[in-house]
């Protein structure tokens, strides 16, 4: 009770319900659902809710000749409210969904574009309708494999959709026509038209693919790179550099809003001793656990860093010296009560200072230091304060 009591009077939420820290730091939990695919899920929702009312409008004025639409476009409807539904419930993984969907409509469109050619209609009638509808629906089939498959497996995709499409009317065209002598060069120069288009649509959706990915590859290096930069890989909390360029900044916004800000230095106790008796490992362990136990209950506004082998700092903005010293007692009592498996009891060391008017980031740390060094000497596993 008092641990809550204290924590609520510092940020007014429980550690339980405070958002996670800021992602550059390395100091927030993993989130369990991908933000990719909720954004996905709700773009694919919203574009069947407005693709739809079309097709019922679609199938009623379809000619009695138009045999294909009249008895494919109920099943695509049906399909289509399925999807609604699995895309709403999430009974069904996005992954499976997207493939599922792209290869009813590759049916659906490569379907309509073999009956067409088979029915015999005119040659305009037959060229005005693969111009306006089936070549267009193929060229976006060919946008959204990129954006459902990567790169490699939507190329390969939009190549097998290309080649379907023109042997569908290179021999629909020798059929009807009798061989090749019977193709004129208009409807030659057709047959070469569309499929060039096609051709073009899918060579530019696929650099722009290829150019996207790579951009993607050189942000997620450089997000890498600032993670390496700024975050102790064994802790995963903030570096030294990343915490005192955080304190430079923190003391500027203290001495410009007038607000406190108080400074924490701790370390665990005899750590020598572990690393000599258990190994490095299981002082590696102790290190780690020290970082989530502290995390835990910080707030999302407070600042921990590994400052150096295993000695730690809390940046605490908004926190004067009797609340840094409540904190620490609090974070030193946590440390002690819930010890880790496998080794021996762990206790802290703590030493605040508060923010003077004047200060510089070295006098800060300065006081913090001694307050940390007159713990240590006064029996560790105990909070002091700078004179």
């Amino acid at each position: 009770m008092e641990k809550t009591a204290q924590t609520s009077t510092r940020n007014g939420k429980s550690p339980a319900e405070a958002p996670p820290d800021d992602p550059g730091t390395g100091e927030h939990p993993p989130s369990r659902r991908d933000p990719l695919e909720d954004i996905k899920r709700r773009v694919y929702l919203a574009s069947l809710i407005v693709g739809f009312p079309p097709m019922p409008l679609l199938w009623a004025t379809a000619r009695p000749e138009e045999l294909f639409l009249r008895v494919g476009l109920p099943v695509l409807m049906a399909s289509c409210l399925w999807c609604m539904w699995a895309l709403w419930s999430r009974r069904v993984p996005l992954g499976k969904l997207e493939r599922l969907v792209f290869a009813a409509l590759s049916i659906f469109v490569l379907g309509q574009l073999a009956f067409r050619l088979s029915i015999g209609v005119g040659w305009e009638v037959e060229q005005t309708s693969l111009t306006e509808t089936t070549y267009p629906m193929l060229a976006i089939l060919c946008i959204i494999a990129q954006l459902i498959f990567d790169t490699r497996t939507a190329f390969r995709l939009s190549l097998v959709l290309f080649g379907s499409a023109l042997a569908l009317v290179g021999a629909g065209a020798l059929l009807r026509e009798g061989g090749p002598a019977g193709v004129s060069l208009e409807q030659a120069a057709w047959i070469v038209q569309q499929n060039a288009f096609l051709a073009a649509v899918i060579a530019l959706v696929c650099a722009t693919s290829h150019v996207k990915a790579q951009l993607a590859r050189q942000r997620t290096l450089a997000e890498a790179m600032h993670r390496l930069a700024h975050t102790d890989p064994l802790t995963g909390t903030s570096n030294r550099r990343s915490v005192y360029a955080a304190l430079r900044r923190e003391m500027e916004a203290a001495r410009r809003y007038g607000k406190p800000l108080s400074v924490l230095l701790f370390d665990l106790d005899h750590f020598k001793r572990i690393n000599d008796t258990y190994g490095h490992s299981q002082g590696d362990a102790a290190l780690r656990w020290i970082a989530n136990t502290v995390r835990s209950l910080l707030r999302t506004t407070d600042h921990l860093g590994r400052w150096g082998g295993e000695e730690f700092i809390v940046l605490a903005p908004e926190t004067d010296l009797e609340q840094a010293t409540l904190l620490a007692e609090r974070l030193r009592e946590a440390i002690s009560l819930d010890q880790p498996p496998n080794l021996p009891p762990l206790t802290a060391s703590f030493g605040t200072a508060t923010h003077r008017p004047g200060d510089t980031p070295e006098d800060l740390l300065r006081r913090a230091d001694e307050g940390l060094y007159r713990a240590k000497a006064r029996g560790r596993n105990r909070t002091e304060t700078a004179a």
